[in-house]
């Protein structure tokens, strides 16, 4: 099976600013104290910046916007350790990326939101990313979510 072009053919991203990664990481010791002493990967991509890092051996990725607002935060996940969520796994098998080797897959932890992103090789062995919202929508761009304000923050 052929999977559509745009879905392996993403930009890759780079590393983030220093201005944007302090400003970042700032809000992200704020929701989570143990983020403090963690290193976090900031890169900026097509779509605002995104925050690896690992916390209790759990890799976590936090996502901002453009504007440096925080949008989510996802878990990593492991495919093949039978507690895939029912609805992804359903939404997966009907899509045309059913053939694909699903590599690994985040889920939005954030308490209210509900959404994914999938890691996944097509047959010949090419990695592609795919995001999937809350209703098993699949996209090549990430879903849309309204920013999560701090407290304190306008």
């Amino acid at each position: 099976m052929l999977l559509s072009s745009a879905a392996f053919a993403q930009s890759q991203p780079v590393a983030a600013d220093q201005a944007h990664s302090q400003m970042m990481m700032k809000d992200l010791n704020t929701r989570n104290p143990k983020t403090m002493d963690q290193t976090v990967d900031w890169r900026n991509t097509d779509y605002g910046y995104s925050g690896m890092y690992s916390v209790d051996n759990e890799n976590y990725m936090t996502r901002y916007d453009k504007k440096g607002n925080y949008v989510e935060t996802l878990t990593k996940k492991d495919w093949n350790d039978g507690n895939v969520p029912t609805d992804l796994k359903t939404s997966f098998d009907k899509s045309m990326y059913k053939d694909a080797q699903v590599t690994s897959y985040w889920q939005v932890s954030d308490a209210n939101q509900k959404g994914y992103y999938i890691e996944m090789n097509d047959s010949g062995g090419k990695s592609s990313n795919m995001w999937v919202d809350g209703s098993g929508k699949f996209t090549a761009t990430p879903y849309t979510t309204k920013p999560i304000k701090t407290k304190g923050s306008n």
